[in-house]
């Protein structure tokens, strides 16, 4: 609470993802009547164990929300055991989606060409794929089915994330801090620290900090115009 709080004392537009639908309900009966910040109905693939009944309360609260996140799928050695269980809700999640206009936050890790099949296959266009690990083969794959890519400081901070940020196109871009996941200084990173991921691309792209935040406030306007969704604050 006082996270979001802080968010909105410093006119920060803040997407606030969710791991479950039941937190999504907690979440907006503290912050739902927030003007910077917007919690998403998240139904996240390592929270799907134990909890795959929530898959139909998420449907059920679907049609009245524009934020969707995080859904998708995780291939990674956590997420092996549940891998089948993910994929059913997922490709429910996505039929749902079909037609929506939801701004849509996605997991992919170990996934992502499975996630952007599922999604082709909805025909659910215009996603934001957060923290994209995969390789160039997946990474272009994504770019052709016209989705987007968050950016965190743990990608601009590595040599693979780099490399990879250096190929997506720049009206593709937008910004994440992935706390409390991503540390920054050892305590979990926060909204304000998107400064550090801004300062990050700027130094891939070779420009100014400045031109960075113009160019991503332009790429969340244009999304969140295309998919008939109000602007985050006043």
């Amino acid at each position: 609470m006082a996270l979001a709080e802080d968010c909105e004392r410093q006119r920060i537009a803040t997407v606030a993802v969710t791991q479950l639908p039941s937190h999504f309900q907690m979440a907006i009966r503290h912050i739902g009547e927030m003007r910077f910040v917007r919690p998403a109905l998240g139904f996240h693939p390592l929270a799907v164990a134990g909890n795959e009944g929530e898959l139909s309360l998420f449907l059920s609260l679907l049609p009245d929300v524009q934020f969707v996140g995080e859904v998708g799928l995780d291939s990674s050695r956590e997420g092996a055991s549940t891998r089948t269980e993910q994929l059913r809700i997922f490709r429910a999640i996505a039929a749902e989606l079909a037609g929506k206009r939801k701004l849509i936050t996605l997991h992919s890790r170990g996934a992502e060409e499975v996630v952007a099949d599922v999604l082709h296959q909805s025909g659910v266009t215009e996603c934001i794929f957060h923290w994209f690990s995969g390789g160039t083969k997946a990474l272009k794959a994504v770019i052709e089915k016209g989705h987007f890519f968050s950016i965190n400081t743990a990608m601009v901070t590595t040599q693979k994330g780099r490399s990879l940020l250096s190929l997506v196109p720049r009206d593709r871009i937008l910004t994440e801090t992935d706390g409390p996941y991503v540390k920054i200084g050892g305590r979990p990173a926060k909204p304000s620290d998107v400064k550090n991921v801004l300062s990050g691309i700027a130094d891939v792209w070779g420009t100014s900090d400045e031109n960075v935040e113009a160019q991503v406030a332009e790429n969340f306007t244009q999304l969140c115009q295309s998919l008939g969704i109000p602007r985050i604050g006043p």
